[in-house]
């Protein structure tokens, strides 16, 4: 009988450690246009505009490019070792479709950011042009620490549920 007790709260524990890690955060956060986001001491701030395509553009006049800028401010020394870029970043339109982003390589630092700088991460989308006037960025702040060692990256007690997606509102 005991087995089987210890083996249910094995398993048990290990269910609600799955539905822990597996959801997408709790919700969508609604950031009005124009306005920062505070996630974890951070400040996040977006803006999304249309932009000319690249010389090499191998798309039609039917799509329109938009360009990224997402500005990252660490505002205490607690989170100054939060250095990755946010995850799942898209552009939505009213009817729920979305588009990839692609960021540019950015020239920051990947051991630690200094507290009340600002950090620049740009990026280019793809959209088709009846869209490029309602299409909101949407990203997820990670909090992914580069002091952490290798070795505690996976254990249970150092990971944290997703965050909640940040919609930049236009």
């Amino acid at each position: 009988m005991s087995v089987l007790a210890a083996a249910g709260v094995h398993t048990f524990d290990g269910y609600l450690f799955y539905e822990k890690m597996s959801s997408n955060g709790s919700g969508v956060v609604d950031v009005p246009a124009g306005q920062a986001a505070k996630v974890r001491d951070i400040e996040w701030k977006a803006t999304v505009s249309p932009t000319k395509a690249p010389p090499d553009n191998r798309h039609g006049s039917d799509v329109a490019w938009m360009k990224i800028d997402i500005r990252q401010k660490v505002l205490a020394e607690g989170s100054a070792t939060m250095t990755a870029a946010p995850l799942d970043i898209k552009l939505h339109d009213r009817a729920g479709r979305t588009w990839a982003v692609e960021l540019a390589d950015a020239d920051r630092p990947t051991d630690r950011l200094e507290v009340g700088k600002e950090y620049v991460l740009e990026g280019l989308a793809v959209v088709p042009v009846p869209v490029v006037n309602e299409v909101e960025l949407s990203f997820r702040p990670t909090d992914y620490r580069s002091d952490t060692p290798t070795a505690d990256l996976f254990k249970r007690k150092n990971v944290t549920p997703p965050l909640d997606t940040l919609r930049f509102r236009r």
